[in-house]
């Protein structure tokens, strides 16, 4: 499901009381309210779905085979999502 398909699919599901424009509106700002969250360490924890986390990996040394030597790698942070308990299927 896209973003558009999303937006339909919630204007459909509230009887069109919502308009597609507001509802957009209100996505975005979902999506830059946690943006900035994770931003700033905190998780994003929503009851019944799950928590979304900012996971550091450190720098690590690997081989390159190509230049036939060690490297070390940057850190990343990437996006975790955990799912609730209550969503997991048994």
């Amino acid at each position: 499901m896209n973003k558009e398909e999303l937006i339909r699919t919630v204007s459909q599901e509230t009887d069109r009381i919502i308009p597609q424009d507001k509802i957009l509106l209100l996505l975005n700002k979902t999506v830059e309210i946690i943006s900035r969250t994770l931003a700033l360490g905190e998780a994003v924890k929503w009851a019944g779905f799950g928590t979304l986390v900012l996971k550091e990996s450190p720098p690590r040394r690997i081989y390159s085979p190509s230049k036939k030597e060690f490297i070390v790698t940057k850190g990343t942070k990437s996006i975790v999502f955990k799912e609730s308990g209550k969503r997991k299927k048994r």
